[in-house]
């Protein structure tokens, strides 16, 4: 969990997948920010759609929680 954490911090360019209320997007990471506790955010902006997503890193490790589903991270 550690080093998903750390190398996301660092994610900005990445890409991220899944679907958000049953809807497929895929999206890049334009910033990341320290939550309070162990947690980090991350703002992922749909390249096709213009939509943001604010999906937190427990999220994205977990692969989904209800809302988003089928998460996945490309780290470049």
């Amino acid at each position: 969990m550690n080093d998903f954490m750390n190398n996301l911090y660092g994610a900005t360019g990445s890409q991220v997948s899944g679907t958000y209320k049953g809807m497929p997007f895929l999206g890049n990471i334009t910033s990341t920010r320290m939550k309070y506790g162990n947690d980090i955010e991350v703002v992922v902006e749909d390249m096709v759609t213009d939509e943001t997503y604010l999906i937190d890193g427990n999220t994205l490790l977990e692969g989904g929680n209800g809302l988003y589903t089928n998460l996945h991270v490309y780290f470049s």
